[in-house]
């Protein structure tokens, strides 16, 4: 396998050999420390950070995460090695925050992203799975309106200068985390979640971050690619991403097939279908989940961004008015930022169909 091969991969056997290894890193982070099936999760992961920034006030899910500020990081270096960092947007970026809000709610009220319903499912997850048929229906149910002719404004160049504001705060609140500053960090990001140990996160977020750029790496995305173009490259790291957590689980003896005992989730399946239903359906509808719009945002899109303080102010917003689940199960606020969620989505679709 020749270098021009990692760095721009485009066969299936590439894609699948990235997507393994970050479901084996991912439950690796996991067996180091971080929450069960949570290795890597950008929603999960939002909230700690929204709750380190004064956003919300639950010390238990108030972390500034290395593993999101990694992944940042870690996608802008591998944009600008490849000459891939174009500022660009300006053509939706109110569309793309509300968006960006509603995803992250959904993916709360499921308690996990794309990535994490992987490995949940991985874990042995019933509602995982459930979650997962759900995100594909969703994912099905917006390609629907691709081949009507939906479509957002195109993005246009913009001053370069904007497309650091992401990477550059990042960096900074990285140095902080990792001990520059002492007294700030320590007085303004408590660490009541659970991690693993900061030098791990870290190096995993930055190979997070640079393979999902390189890849293109997003699970919603390889289900609508294939959908629509019958092009299984894309799919084949979302499968392997499964089947080497899978197997990475099994060795370490922490599969466990349950419908009631899966760690920090509820068993409400017709609302984990739901939630993962909108969350494919936005996610298709502003062109991707919750880690792509990270990786997507540090490679310079600017209406990307927009999504990403969208999900962060969201997330702050989850908790402070109870829209997040909870082992109790989900709760009346989350089904109705559910419902609400959808009914954005299908506006927009309406909205936007054949150019409109």
């Amino acid at each position: 396998m020749n270098v021009r091969k990692l760095l721009y991969p485009e066969s299936s056997a590439v894609l699948a050999a990235a997507g393994a290894l970050l479901g084996a890193l991912a439950v690796g982070l996991t067996a180091l420390g971080n929450p069960a099936s949570t290795g890597f999760c950008a929603s999960c992961f939002l909230v700690n950070v929204a709750g380190a920034l004064g956003l919300h006030a639950r010390e238990s899910q108030s972390y500034l995460r290395p593993e999101i500020l990694g992944a940042v990081l870690g996608a802008f270096f591998a944009a600008m090695a490849a000459k891939e960092f174009r500022v660009r947007g300006g053509g939706s970026p109110a569309r793309h925050f509300f968006g960006g809000a509603f995803i992250l709610l959904g993916c709360e009220v499921f308690i996990g992203c794309p990535i994490k319903a992987l490995l949940r499912t991985a874990g042995g997850g019933a509602a995982g799975l459930v979650g997962l048929a759900g995100l594909v229906a969703g994912v099905l149910f917006a390609t629907a309106y691709l081949r009507d002719g939906f479509s957002l404004p195109a993005p246009r160049a913009l001053p370069e200068g904007a497309g650091f504001v992401l990477p550059g705060a990042a960096f900074l609140l990285f140095a902080l985390s990792a001990g520059i500053g002492e007294t700030f960090a320590g007085s303004g990001f408590p660490s009541g979640a659970r991690h693993a140990p900061f030098a791990a996160s870290a190096a995993a977020g930055l190979l997070f971050g640079a393979v999902g750029q390189r890849t293109r790496f997003c699970v919603t995305g390889s289900v609508r690619t294939a959908a629509l173009a019958r092009d299984f490259r894309d799919a084949a790291g979302t499968g392997a991403f499964l089947l080497a957590a899978l197997a990475a689980n099994l060795y370490l003896g922490a599969f466990t097939p349950t419908l009631s005992l899966e760690p920090g989730a509820h068993t409400d399946l017709l609302w984990a279908f739901l939630a993962l239903a909108m969350v494919g359906f936005g996610a298709v509808l502003v062109d991707g989940c919750p880690f792509r719009q990270l990786v997507r945002a540090s490679s310079g899109d600017i209406d990307a961004a927009a999504a990403v303080a969208g999900m962060l102010l969201a997330a702050g917003l989850s908790v402070r008015r109870g829209i997040g689940s909870s082992p109790a199960g989900v709760t009346a606020a989350g089904k109705i930022a559910v419902l609400l969620g959808f009914a954005f989505f299908l506006a927009l679709a309406a909205w936007k169909r054949k150019g409109d």
